[in-house]
Protein backbone atom coordinates (compact mmCIF):
# COMPACT_ATOMS: atom_id res chain seq x y z
CA UNK A 1 0.00 0.00 0.00
CA UNK A 2 1.42 3.14 -1.04
CA UNK A 3 0.79 6.82 0.58
CA UNK A 4 2.12 9.99 1.32
CA UNK A 5 3.17 11.84 4.61
CA UNK A 6 2.83 15.63 4.59
CA UNK A 7 5.35 17.05 6.71
CA UNK A 8 5.11 21.03 5.27
CA UNK A 9 3.36 22.90 3.35
CA UNK A 10 0.09 22.44 4.32
CA UNK A 11 -2.83 24.83 4.07
CA UNK A 12 0.13 27.71 3.63
CA UNK A 13 2.98 28.73 1.57
CA UNK A 14 6.32 27.33 2.62
CA UNK A 15 8.26 24.58 4.25
CA UNK A 16 6.73 22.33 1.11
CA UNK A 17 7.89 18.52 2.15
CA UNK A 18 6.23 15.42 1.12
CA UNK A 19 7.39 11.82 1.41
CA UNK A 20 6.25 9.03 -0.74
CA UNK A 21 5.99 5.92 0.45
CA UNK A 22 5.77 3.38 -2.29
CA UNK A 23 5.96 0.18 -0.64
CA UNK A 24 9.52 -0.94 -1.58
CA UNK A 25 10.96 2.72 -1.65
CA UNK A 26 10.82 5.83 0.45
CA UNK A 27 11.35 9.35 -1.97
CA UNK A 28 11.26 12.83 -0.47
CA UNK A 29 10.14 15.02 -2.67
CA UNK A 30 11.08 18.53 -1.87
CA UNK A 31 12.53 20.15 1.92
CA UNK A 32 11.47 23.76 2.32
CA UNK A 33 11.64 26.33 4.67
CA UNK A 34 8.78 28.83 5.95
CA UNK A 35 9.65 32.89 4.68
CA UNK A 36 8.32 34.00 7.02
CA UNK A 37 9.98 36.50 9.75
CA UNK A 38 7.09 35.53 12.16
CA UNK A 39 7.47 31.64 11.94
CA UNK A 40 6.69 31.05 16.09
CA UNK A 41 7.19 26.94 15.72
CA UNK A 42 10.64 26.99 15.25
CA UNK A 43 12.43 29.92 14.17
CA UNK A 44 12.67 28.74 10.32
CA UNK A 45 9.35 26.60 10.29
CA UNK A 46 11.04 23.52 9.34
CA UNK A 47 9.50 20.86 8.47
CA UNK A 48 9.10 17.32 10.79
CA UNK A 49 12.43 15.65 10.92
CA UNK A 50 12.30 13.06 8.27
CA UNK A 51 13.94 9.61 8.61
CA UNK A 52 17.02 9.14 6.48
CA UNK A 53 16.54 5.85 4.67
CA UNK A 54 15.49 7.30 1.71
CA UNK A 55 15.76 5.92 -1.87
CA UNK A 56 16.04 9.43 -3.28
CA UNK A 57 14.87 13.27 -3.17
CA UNK A 58 12.84 14.89 -5.58
CA UNK A 59 13.04 18.62 -5.81
CA UNK A 60 11.17 20.99 -8.13
CA UNK A 61 13.01 23.90 -8.27
CA UNK A 62 15.37 25.97 -6.00
CA UNK A 63 13.33 28.46 -4.19
CA UNK A 64 13.85 28.16 -0.14
CA UNK A 65 10.30 27.03 0.84
CA UNK A 66 10.52 24.08 -1.46
CA UNK A 67 14.66 23.27 -1.33
CA UNK A 68 16.11 25.52 1.82
CA UNK A 69 16.53 22.21 4.66
CA UNK A 70 17.87 19.68 1.77
CA UNK A 71 21.70 20.19 2.35
CA UNK A 72 20.80 19.87 6.41
CA UNK A 73 19.86 15.90 5.47
CA UNK A 74 23.76 15.30 4.65
CA UNK A 75 24.49 17.14 7.89
CA UNK A 76 22.27 14.44 9.52
CA UNK A 77 24.13 11.42 7.82
CA UNK A 78 21.85 11.49 4.36
CA UNK A 79 23.45 9.87 1.41
CA UNK A 80 21.60 9.38 -1.35
CA UNK A 81 21.16 11.03 -4.30
CA UNK A 82 18.78 14.38 -5.20
CA UNK A 83 17.35 15.15 -8.46
CA UNK A 84 16.45 18.19 -9.75
CA UNK A 85 17.59 20.53 -13.51
CA UNK A 86 21.55 21.60 -13.78
CA UNK A 87 19.55 25.16 -13.52
CA UNK A 88 17.47 24.51 -10.08
CA UNK A 89 20.93 23.10 -9.03
CA UNK A 90 23.37 25.82 -9.65
CA UNK A 91 20.69 28.63 -8.49
CA UNK A 92 19.94 26.63 -5.61
CA UNK A 93 23.79 26.17 -4.80
CA UNK A 94 23.47 30.17 -4.33
CA UNK A 95 20.61 29.98 -2.35
CA UNK A 96 21.84 27.69 0.18
CA UNK A 97 25.12 29.53 0.57
CA UNK A 98 23.28 32.79 1.04
CA UNK A 99 21.34 31.18 4.04
CA UNK A 100 24.61 30.22 6.08
CA UNK A 101 26.23 33.90 5.09
CA UNK A 102 22.83 35.41 6.70
CA UNK A 103 22.70 32.96 9.32
CA UNK A 104 26.25 33.50 10.77
CA UNK A 105 25.42 37.41 10.19
CA UNK A 106 22.08 37.32 12.29
CA UNK A 107 23.75 34.77 15.14
CA UNK A 108 21.58 32.16 14.28
CA UNK A 109 22.22 28.56 14.69
CA UNK A 110 23.23 27.40 11.56
CA UNK A 111 21.55 24.27 9.33
CA UNK A 112 23.96 23.35 7.58
CA UNK A 113 27.54 23.95 6.66
CA UNK A 114 29.77 24.21 3.42
CA UNK A 115 30.68 20.72 3.44
CA UNK A 116 27.08 19.55 3.48
CA UNK A 117 26.27 21.62 0.37
CA UNK A 118 29.71 19.86 -1.28
CA UNK A 119 28.33 16.87 -0.18
CA UNK A 120 25.03 16.97 -1.78
CA UNK A 121 26.75 18.21 -5.18
CA UNK A 122 28.51 14.82 -4.78
CA UNK A 123 25.07 13.70 -4.74
CA UNK A 124 23.43 15.41 -7.20
CA UNK A 125 21.52 13.73 -10.46
CA UNK A 126 20.89 16.38 -12.95
CA UNK A 127 17.65 15.52 -14.87
CA UNK A 128 16.37 17.36 -17.89
CA UNK A 129 12.44 17.92 -18.69
CA UNK A 130 11.32 14.90 -21.42
CA UNK A 131 13.86 12.63 -19.16
CA UNK A 132 12.15 9.65 -17.37
CA UNK A 133 14.61 8.59 -14.49
CA UNK A 134 14.32 4.74 -11.95
CA UNK A 135 14.64 5.46 -8.40
CA UNK A 136 13.94 1.95 -6.35
CA UNK A 137 11.03 0.26 -8.65
CA UNK A 138 9.35 4.03 -9.35
CA UNK A 139 10.04 5.73 -12.64
CA UNK A 140 10.13 9.46 -12.55
CA UNK A 141 9.28 11.59 -15.61
CA UNK A 142 10.37 15.35 -15.60
CA UNK A 143 7.98 17.86 -16.94
CA UNK A 144 8.40 21.66 -17.19
CA UNK A 145 6.64 23.86 -14.38
CA UNK A 146 6.56 27.18 -16.31
CA UNK A 147 7.80 28.84 -12.86
CA UNK A 148 11.04 29.91 -13.11
CA UNK A 149 13.72 28.88 -15.07
CA UNK A 150 14.67 25.29 -14.52
CA UNK A 151 11.34 24.56 -12.40
CA UNK A 152 9.71 21.18 -13.32
CA UNK A 153 6.88 18.82 -11.78
CA UNK A 154 7.03 14.50 -11.89
CA UNK A 155 4.97 12.07 -12.68
CA UNK A 156 5.60 9.56 -10.58
CA UNK A 157 4.60 5.90 -11.51
CA UNK A 158 4.72 3.44 -8.81
CA UNK A 159 4.09 0.50 -10.59
CA UNK A 160 0.50 0.85 -9.01
CA UNK A 161 -0.63 4.19 -9.17
CA UNK A 162 0.87 7.50 -10.78
CA UNK A 163 1.42 10.66 -8.82
CA UNK A 164 1.77 14.01 -10.25
CA UNK A 165 3.08 16.36 -7.92
CA UNK A 166 3.27 20.27 -9.69
CA UNK A 167 5.80 21.92 -7.30
CA UNK A 168 4.81 25.79 -8.35
CA UNK A 169 3.35 25.83 -11.86
CA UNK A 170 2.31 28.68 -14.32
CA UNK A 171 0.37 27.92 -17.16
CA UNK A 172 0.69 31.22 -18.96
CA UNK A 173 3.57 32.71 -21.02
CA UNK A 174 5.76 35.55 -19.66
CA UNK A 175 8.38 37.18 -20.83
CA UNK A 176 11.05 35.05 -19.41
CA UNK A 177 8.93 31.37 -19.58
CA UNK A 178 6.75 29.21 -21.76
CA UNK A 179 3.94 28.42 -19.49
CA UNK A 180 3.64 24.99 -18.45
CA UNK A 181 1.44 22.12 -20.93
CA UNK A 182 -0.60 20.29 -18.57
CA UNK A 183 -0.71 17.25 -21.10
CA UNK A 184 0.38 13.98 -18.98
CA UNK A 185 -0.50 10.68 -19.15
CA UNK A 186 -3.41 8.92 -16.82
CA UNK A 187 -2.96 10.70 -13.12
CA UNK A 188 -4.03 8.73 -10.20
CA UNK A 189 -3.44 11.62 -7.86
CA UNK A 190 -2.24 15.13 -8.33
CA UNK A 191 -0.42 16.81 -5.56
CA UNK A 192 -1.08 20.63 -6.33
CA UNK A 193 0.33 24.12 -5.72
CA UNK A 194 -2.41 26.66 -4.42
CA UNK A 195 -1.02 29.85 -3.84
CA UNK A 196 -3.65 31.94 -5.84
CA UNK A 197 -6.74 29.84 -5.66
CA UNK A 198 -8.37 33.01 -4.01
CA UNK A 199 -6.90 35.32 -7.11
CA UNK A 200 -7.57 35.66 -10.74
CA UNK A 201 -4.01 37.50 -11.95
CA UNK A 202 -4.74 40.28 -14.45
CA UNK A 203 -3.58 39.34 -17.82
CA UNK A 204 -0.04 39.62 -18.21
CA UNK A 205 -0.23 42.51 -21.18
CA UNK A 206 -2.06 44.70 -19.17
CA UNK A 207 0.00 44.34 -16.21
CA UNK A 208 2.82 45.45 -17.88
CA UNK A 209 1.46 48.40 -19.56
CA UNK A 210 0.51 49.67 -15.85
CA UNK A 211 3.75 48.92 -14.29
CA UNK A 212 5.48 50.46 -17.10
CA UNK A 213 3.30 53.39 -17.48
CA UNK A 214 3.90 53.95 -13.25
CA UNK A 215 7.92 53.82 -14.13
CA UNK A 216 7.41 56.47 -16.79
CA UNK A 217 5.34 58.85 -14.46
CA UNK A 218 7.81 58.45 -11.33
CA UNK A 219 11.09 58.59 -13.86
CA UNK A 220 9.51 61.99 -15.25
CA UNK A 221 9.28 63.32 -11.04
CA UNK A 222 13.61 62.84 -11.58
CA UNK A 223 13.59 60.01 -8.73
CA UNK A 224 14.74 56.76 -8.48
CA UNK A 225 12.68 53.58 -8.47
CA UNK A 226 13.31 50.89 -6.72
CA UNK A 227 11.81 47.57 -8.15
CA UNK A 228 12.62 44.85 -5.41
CA UNK A 229 12.27 41.38 -6.81
CA UNK A 230 13.06 37.85 -6.38
CA UNK A 231 16.50 37.54 -7.00
CA UNK A 232 15.51 34.00 -9.42
CA UNK A 233 12.74 34.43 -12.46
CA UNK A 234 11.53 38.16 -11.36
CA UNK A 235 14.56 40.26 -11.76
CA UNK A 236 15.30 38.55 -15.32
CA UNK A 237 11.36 38.76 -16.31
CA UNK A 238 11.64 42.78 -14.83
CA UNK A 239 14.77 43.69 -17.02
CA UNK A 240 12.65 41.85 -20.19
CA UNK A 241 9.93 43.90 -19.51
CA UNK A 242 12.12 47.20 -19.16
CA UNK A 243 13.68 46.39 -22.43
CA UNK A 244 10.56 45.54 -24.42
CA UNK A 245 9.21 48.42 -23.06
CA UNK A 246 11.94 50.77 -24.12
CA UNK A 247 12.75 52.42 -20.77
CA UNK A 248 15.18 55.26 -21.65
CA UNK A 249 16.88 55.66 -17.98
CA UNK A 250 19.32 54.18 -16.91
CA UNK A 251 18.72 50.52 -15.09
CA UNK A 252 20.71 49.31 -12.89
CA UNK A 253 20.94 45.18 -11.43
CA UNK A 254 21.88 44.66 -7.94
CA UNK A 255 22.23 41.89 -5.74
CA UNK A 256 21.69 38.24 -5.77
CA UNK A 257 19.93 38.67 -9.11
CA UNK A 258 23.38 39.54 -10.77
CA UNK A 259 24.69 36.09 -10.30
CA UNK A 260 21.12 34.56 -10.63
CA UNK A 261 21.09 35.83 -13.85
CA UNK A 262 24.26 34.41 -15.39
CA UNK A 263 23.37 31.29 -14.15
CA UNK A 264 19.94 31.24 -15.76
CA UNK A 265 21.89 32.19 -19.40
CA UNK A 266 24.26 29.16 -18.97
CA UNK A 267 20.88 27.18 -19.59
CA UNK A 268 18.69 29.24 -22.77
CA UNK A 269 16.67 25.98 -23.51
CA UNK A 270 14.49 27.04 -20.31
CA UNK A 271 14.31 30.94 -21.77
CA UNK A 272 11.16 32.10 -24.27
CA UNK A 273 13.60 34.70 -25.03
CA UNK A 274 17.45 33.80 -24.05
CA UNK A 275 19.09 36.30 -26.27
CA UNK A 276 17.06 39.24 -25.14
CA UNK A 277 17.42 38.24 -21.33
CA UNK A 278 21.25 38.63 -22.71
CA UNK A 279 20.91 41.87 -24.16
CA UNK A 280 19.06 43.29 -21.08
CA UNK A 281 21.80 42.15 -18.69
CA UNK A 282 24.59 43.50 -20.80
CA UNK A 283 22.70 47.19 -20.93
CA UNK A 284 22.15 46.99 -16.86
CA UNK A 285 24.58 48.55 -14.72
CA UNK A 286 25.58 46.06 -11.53
CA UNK A 287 26.92 48.28 -8.70
CA UNK A 288 29.66 46.88 -6.81
CA UNK A 289 29.50 48.36 -2.90
CA UNK A 290 27.84 51.76 -1.78
CA UNK A 291 29.70 54.12 -3.25
CA UNK A 292 28.75 52.71 -6.93
CA UNK A 293 25.37 52.80 -4.89
CA UNK A 294 24.94 56.23 -4.15
CA UNK A 295 25.62 56.81 -7.97
CA UNK A 296 22.77 55.14 -9.03
CA UNK A 297 20.65 56.89 -6.53
CA UNK A 298 21.56 60.30 -7.99
CA UNK A 299 18.69 59.19 -10.72
CA UNK A 300 16.30 59.53 -12.53
CA UNK A 301 16.81 55.86 -12.86
CA UNK A 302 15.14 52.26 -12.16
CA UNK A 303 17.16 50.08 -10.08
CA UNK A 304 15.98 45.74 -9.63
CA UNK A 305 17.35 45.01 -6.83
CA UNK A 306 16.76 42.04 -3.94
CA UNK A 307 15.13 41.44 -2.09
CA UNK A 308 11.55 40.44 -3.55
CA UNK A 309 10.10 40.58 0.28
CA UNK A 310 11.81 43.69 1.29
CA UNK A 311 13.86 41.50 3.95
CA UNK A 312 17.51 42.22 3.24
CA UNK A 313 19.98 42.54 0.13
CA UNK A 314 20.84 45.99 -1.10
CA UNK A 315 17.34 46.86 -1.26
CA UNK A 316 18.00 47.44 2.86
CA UNK A 317 20.23 49.89 1.83
CA UNK A 318 18.28 51.89 -0.61
CA UNK A 319 15.04 52.26 1.40
CA UNK A 320 17.62 54.08 3.84
CA UNK A 321 17.92 56.83 1.28
CA UNK A 322 14.49 57.12 -0.47
CA UNK A 323 12.19 56.36 2.10
CA UNK A 324 11.42 60.20 2.91
CA UNK A 325 11.68 61.47 -0.63
CA UNK A 326 8.47 61.89 -2.66
CA UNK A 327 9.72 62.09 -6.28
CA UNK A 328 11.20 58.52 -5.40
CA UNK A 329 9.41 55.08 -5.52
CA UNK A 330 9.26 51.26 -4.52
CA UNK A 331 7.34 49.20 -6.95
CA UNK A 332 6.79 45.57 -5.73
CA UNK A 333 6.90 43.01 -7.73
CA UNK A 334 5.74 39.88 -6.48
CA UNK A 335 3.66 38.15 -3.58
CA UNK A 336 4.56 39.09 0.20
CA UNK A 337 4.09 36.20 2.36
CA UNK A 338 2.36 37.24 6.19
CA UNK A 339 4.85 38.49 7.99
CA UNK A 340 7.22 39.91 5.74
CA UNK A 341 8.99 43.32 5.77
CA UNK A 342 7.17 43.82 2.27
CA UNK A 343 3.54 42.40 3.96
CA UNK A 344 4.26 44.74 6.76
CA UNK A 345 4.88 48.07 4.27
CA UNK A 346 1.72 47.87 2.16
CA UNK A 347 -0.23 46.69 5.14
CA UNK A 348 0.95 49.44 7.63
CA UNK A 349 3.20 51.89 5.78
CA UNK A 350 6.16 51.23 7.68
CA UNK A 351 9.11 49.45 7.47
CA UNK A 352 10.32 46.89 9.46
CA UNK A 353 12.91 44.21 8.44
CA UNK A 354 14.29 44.28 11.87
CA UNK A 355 14.23 46.36 15.19
CA UNK A 356 14.26 49.78 12.46
CA UNK A 357 11.28 51.19 11.88
CA UNK A 358 10.86 54.01 8.62
CA UNK A 359 7.63 55.53 8.52
CA UNK A 360 7.68 55.47 4.61
CA UNK A 361 6.98 59.09 2.73
CA UNK A 362 7.78 58.05 -0.78
CA UNK A 363 5.61 56.51 -3.35
CA UNK A 364 5.01 52.48 -3.02
CA UNK A 365 2.71 50.04 -5.03
CA UNK A 366 2.23 46.46 -5.78
CA UNK A 367 2.48 45.04 -8.90
CA UNK A 368 1.10 41.16 -8.81
CA UNK A 369 3.93 39.46 -11.69
CA UNK A 370 2.91 36.37 -10.14
CA UNK A 371 4.90 33.20 -11.56
CA UNK A 372 2.27 30.72 -10.59
CA UNK A 373 -1.28 30.02 -11.97
CA UNK A 374 -4.28 32.63 -10.79
CA UNK A 375 -7.73 30.92 -9.67
CA UNK A 376 -8.78 30.39 -12.89
CA UNK A 377 -5.62 28.37 -14.37
CA UNK A 378 -5.56 26.58 -11.31
CA UNK A 379 -9.22 25.13 -11.97
CA UNK A 380 -8.27 24.74 -15.97
CA UNK A 381 -5.44 22.47 -15.04
CA UNK A 382 -7.12 19.96 -12.65
CA UNK A 383 -9.82 20.00 -15.49
CA UNK A 384 -7.30 19.11 -18.36
CA UNK A 385 -5.10 16.82 -16.15
CA UNK A 386 -8.78 15.50 -14.61
CA UNK A 387 -7.00 12.87 -12.14
CA UNK A 388 -9.16 10.46 -9.86
CA UNK A 389 -7.82 12.28 -6.72
CA UNK A 390 -7.08 15.79 -5.96
CA UNK A 391 -4.58 16.98 -2.96
CA UNK A 392 -4.35 20.65 -2.49
CA UNK A 393 -1.39 22.38 -0.63
CA UNK A 394 0.98 25.23 -0.60
CA UNK A 395 -1.79 27.53 -0.65
CA UNK A 396 -3.16 29.58 2.56
CA UNK A 397 -6.58 28.71 0.73
CA UNK A 398 -6.58 24.87 0.10
CA UNK A 399 -8.97 23.90 2.00
CA UNK A 400 -11.61 26.17 0.46
CA UNK A 401 -10.21 25.17 -2.91
CA UNK A 402 -11.03 21.56 -2.16
CA UNK A 403 -14.37 22.27 -1.31
CA UNK A 404 -15.50 24.12 -4.71
CA UNK A 405 -13.51 21.24 -6.08
CA UNK A 406 -15.60 18.72 -4.53
CA UNK A 407 -18.82 20.79 -5.49
CA UNK A 408 -17.32 20.17 -9.31
CA UNK A 409 -17.32 16.14 -8.72
CA UNK A 410 -13.94 15.69 -7.73
CA UNK A 411 -12.83 13.79 -4.87
CA UNK A 412 -10.41 16.23 -2.94
CA UNK A 413 -8.05 16.38 0.42
CA UNK A 414 -6.37 19.27 1.82
CA UNK A 415 -3.98 17.20 4.07
CA UNK A 416 -2.63 18.73 7.65
CA UNK A 417 0.80 18.86 8.22
CA UNK A 418 1.54 15.40 9.81
CA UNK A 419 -1.08 13.99 7.74
CA UNK A 420 -0.80 10.56 5.46
CA UNK A 421 -3.15 9.74 2.97
CA UNK A 422 -3.21 6.00 0.98
CA UNK A 423 -3.34 6.03 -2.78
Amino acid sequence: MSSLKFLGGCREVGRSAVLLDTGSEKILIEYGIKLSDEESEDGIGRPENVKLNLDGVLLTHCHLDHSGLIPKLYNRGFHGSVYATATTFDLAKTLWEDSIKIASMEGREQEFIDSDIKKLERNQRRITVGQTVPIGNSEVSVYGAGHVPGSSSFLIDTGKKTVLYTGDINTNDTRLMKGADPNYPDVDVLVMETTYSDIDHSPRKELEKRFVKRVKERLAKDGVVIVPSFAIGRSQEILLVLRKHGIKAPIYLDGMSVEATKKILRYPEFLRYPDELKKAYHNAKTPSGDNERKEALEGPSVIVTTAGMLGGGPFAYYIEEIYNKENCSILMTGYQVEGTAGRKLLDTGIYKPNRQALDVECYYELFDFSAHCGRKELFDYVEKVNPKKVVAMHGEKAEEFVEELEKRGYEAEAPKKGDTITI
